[in-house]
């Protein structure tokens, strides 16, 4: 008989505080993941002052962020698995604090966006690395609540970010907010240094000299029973893994999908990249700024929760139309806002925030739940991989309309007005689903 598989044992048994501790460990990085992401977006009013650049010009600087972020999550992450969850990790990680220490040190906008494309890079694979993590150490019963703990700590991060730059930049300078960055994954290094074990689904799949010594050590560290062999070795297909091919009865819903993940993230990416800059634009000064973020991702945790528990009440294209229209409400709200009005901005903000947050949410729920499950992972990477786009458009886009003279009322209404085509196509992929799928259902994939 063929001995139980690593992967098994796992998700068959209850957790044991090693496998807490892992997840822990990820979900602290994430939360480095979220924070470096947006420490461009605070530091921009200072460097485009300190510097004399143009918006349009700080845009490609913007930009280059999710450029990077795409190209790691494509081409770098596979690596981790040639050479391991833990290692690639490390190698991100280690790279990371490198990265963040030199763009304090960074005096031109060539040499900053060249290191915030490497950094998006880095962070794009470390991304996936830490989802796959997550996933292989959790049994079958805590999986999607440790993955949906894990995304809110991206949010925690931006959190944090805010709290940091409220501190840091306006008495240190821009440069300090980056320094805090590579300090927080220096302490998430050398955590995942110690603590951080290999998949032991990677380890199962070894055939070198010790493997099985190797996996058996690590599984009574995690508690569990040890095996009397490795596992046989997986059967591969001809077909390349994850080449899962849409039938055609779904093109067109696939492709509304595509298009409304695409001009969502054209105005969520605009947002991550503008907001302090539309906020200072009102009259913040970078304390308030640092506030404002602290609520705004704090608002962005509570919608993670809340449109998981209502897509389940409401069905998740209900629940994606409210929250993609109550956004672009919100974007209104934050432009039409008189400037000055310290606490007015800060809940419009908020507000944005929260709406933008849960529409990611409910759009993944929605996608997720249109597929079957001979579709789903291909559906979710097609649509995800529209959304990488629009998120690298969007911070673009909002350097030549802010640069332009635009005012900032027309700003936001310009990129709160591109929700009513995600609402559209949303409510059109529900007409086109399938039998198999469970939209307008309880939802199911979580």
């Amino acid at each position: 008989m063929n001995p139980s598989t690593p992967n098994d044992l796992i998700k068959q048994s209850p957790m044991g505080w090693y496998q807490y501790a892992i997840v822990a460990i990820c979900v602290l990085t994430y939360a480095a993941d979220g924070l470096d992401v947006v420490t461009l977006s605070y530091a921009a009013p200072s460097i485009i002052k300190e510097w004399g650049i143009s918006t349009q010009m700080f845009g490609w600087a913007s930009t280059a962020t999710p450029i990077g972020i795409a190209i790691g999550s494509i081409f770098i992450s596979p690596f981790a698995d040639r050479i391991g969850r833990r290692v690639l990790t490390l190698w991100l990680l280690g790279l990371l604090i490198g990265l963040l220490f030199a763009t304090a040190m960074v005096g031109s906008i060539g040499a900053l966006m060249g290191l915030r494309l490497v950094t998006g890079m880095c962070l794009g694979a470390l991304v996936v690395c830490l989802n796959v993590t997550v996933s292989e150490f959790s049994n079958a019963a805590r999986s999607n609540v440790f993955i949906g703990i894990l995304h809110t700590g991206y949010s925690a991060g931006g959190m944090l970010c805010g709290a940091l730059a409220a501190v840091l930049i306006e008495p240190f300078g821009w440069r300090a907010i980056f320094m805090a960055a590579a300090t927080l994954n220096l302490l998430s290094f050398v955590l995942a240094l110690f603590l951080l074990a290999e998949s032991p689904a990677f380890l199962g799949r070894q055939r070198k000299p010790g493997a099985l010594e190797r996996l058996n050590r690590l599984m009574a560290r995690l508690g569990k029973p040890a095996l009397d062999a490795l596992p046989d070795a997986p059967v591969t297909d001809s077909k390349k893994p994850g080449a899962s091919i849409i039938p055609r009865a779904m093109w067109v819903g696939t492709g509304l999908l595509c298009l409304a993940g695409f001009a969502f993230t054209i105005a969520g990416g605009f947002m991550a990249g503008w907001r302090p800059q539309i906020l200072a634009i009102g009259g913040l000064n970078m304390t308030w700024n640092g506030i404002a973020g602290m609520t705004t991702y704090g608002a962005g945790i509570v919608a993670h929760l809340i449109v998981g528990g209502l897509a389940r009440r409401v069905g998740e294209v209900r629940i994606a139309v409210i929250f993609l229209l109550a956004m672009g409400g919100a974007f209104t709200l934050l432009g039409a806002v008189p400037d000055g009005m310290t606490w007015a901005l800060i809940a419009a903000s908020t507000l944005c925030g929260f709406f933008n947050v849960g529409s990611y949410t409910a759009l993944v729920l929605v996608t997720l739940n249109y597929h079957d499950v001979t579709t789903r992972n291909a559906g979710l990477g097609i649509m995800m991989g529209f959304s990488r786009v629009g998120g690298i458009i969007g911070p673009l886009l909002g350097g030549y309309v802010i640069g332009a003279g635009a005012g900032r009322f027309w700003v936001m209404l310009l990129f709160g007005g591109l929700m009513i085509i995600p609402a559209i196509a949303a409510v059109l992929a529900r007409m086109r689903a399938g039998p198999n799928s469970s939209l307008g259902q309880a939802a199911t994939a979580h």
